[in-house]
Order: C-alpha cells, then sequence, then structure tokens
C-alpha cells in the first residue's frame, strides 16, 4: 500500500502595499524558490498548489495569484481550512506594514491624499505613513486551524539570522525554518534537532525538497 501524502502549498512572491491610484511598494521578491521547489517535487511525482504574487514568475502559468496583502490572506486562510493538515511551504516576503495617510507637498501647501486618488506627477514632497499589521504566518496556526507542517523563511544578517530562525521556529510552531543570510554565506535550515548547513542555496533547496516529498 502507497503512504499516504498531504496536500502542499508553496507561496511565493511579495504583496504589494498600495500607495496611490497606480503607485505600490513590494519587495524584490521573483517567487524563484516557490517554482523550484515546485519543479523539485514534481519530479518526484508530488502535486502542489502554488501561490504567487502577480510580480512574480510571470512565465509560470499553473499558480494562483495574489495582488494585495488580503488577497494573500484570504487565499491562505481558504486552503487552510480546506487543508488543515497539509503542509506550507512560506518564501514569500509578506510585507508588515499597511499605509494609512499619504501626504504630498506642492507649491508650499501641505494636503493627505484621498483614498483611490493619485498622488500629483510633480510634488515637492511626498510622505507615506505606514502601520504594522498582523504577522501573516502566526495567523496560519492561531486563526486559521493549520496543525501541518510548515516550512518558513528567514532571511538577515549572517550574525544573527540562525538565532533568528530559531526564535521564529518556536514563535509561530515551524516544523523547520530555511536560514539564509543577505551575505550568502549561511544557507542552513533549523529544526527540533537544531541546526544543518549546506554548502550552496542549490543544496539546501534540495535538501527542502527530499523532505517535503516525504511528507
Amino acid at each position: 500500500m502507497m503512504p499516504t501524502t498531504t496536500p502542499i502549498l508553496l507561496v511565493g512572491g511579495a504583496p504589494r502595499v498600495p500607495v496611490d491610484a497606480v503607485r505600490h511598494l513590494t519587495v524584490a521578491a521573483t517567487g524563484a524558490t516557490a517554482v523550484a521547489v515546485a519543479a523539485g517535487l514534481g519530479v518526484r511525482g508530488r502535486t502542489c498548489d502554488v501561490l504567487l504574487s502577480l510580480d512574480a514568475a510571470p512565465d509560470f502559468q499553473a499558480a494562483q495569484r495574489y495582488r494585495v496583502r488580503a488577497d494573500l490572506d484570504a487565499a491562505l486562510e481558504q486552503w487552510c481550512r480546506a487543508h488543515p493538515r497539509g503542509t506550507i511551504l512560506m518564501s514569500a516576503a509578506v510585507n508588515d506594514y499597511e499605509t494609512v495617510a499619504v501626504v504630498a507637498e506642492r507649491d508650499g501647501r501641505t494636503y493627505e491624499l484621498a483614498v483611490g486618488a493619485k498622488l500629483p506627477s510633480r510634488a515637492d514632497a511626498v510622505q507615506i505613513h505606514l502601520r504594522p499589521v498582523a504577522k501573516l504566518i502566526d495567523r496560519l496556526r492561531q486563526e486559521w486551524g493549520h496543525h501541518g507542517h510548515l516550512v518558513a523563511f528567514k532571511y538577515e544578517e549572517a550574525a544573527t539570522v540562525l538565532a533568528a530562525a530559531e526564535q521564529l521556529r518556536l514563535r509561530c510552531e515551524a516544523t523547520l525554518v530555511v536560514a539564509n543570510s543577505l551575505c550568502g554565506q549561511v544557507q542552513a535550515w533549523v529544526d527540533a534537532a537544531g541546526v544543518t548547513r549546506y554548502p550552496d542555496r542549490r543544496a539546501l533547496l534540495d535538501a527542502v525538497i527530499e523532505r517535503l516529498a516525504c511528507w
């Protein structure tokens, strides 16, 4: 009898943070990790769902797309409730802020932009006011009933990334956290057994794919 496998969701890219009617802030996240993992799982005979931002991996057709943080949250909540014991790989660079006000200065006058309006093309200065929003990865278990395997990602300075990855693992009850340093020197994962280092990004992703394929 073949072992039972769980559904897998790969999340990549980054949501947009709207500034005005036509402009937005975002993170330079390509979705390459989610796409590479999807390909690796396919070689191993595992199917998966892929959720990508509008700006990520435009040639990857087999993905559900999200635009802003609210779209991403809604899609994840729906998936979690449908597959509470499924596996989620959260490689997306999820923004922790939302726009609350946009203030423009022009010709000596300061004014707050109306919601849905467009900034003038020649403002003298623009201030974008942001406020923090709830950490998406914390909502998976706390609000949306996800109890399956969770692979999280941490990306920061080499001196702190492993400790930060362990803190994230404990906080969101992740099965493992992939730890990448800004300089590229640290390529590792952190799980309940401790830190496992890899020589490069490709080796780390191959190990993650192998582990996912077994779940």
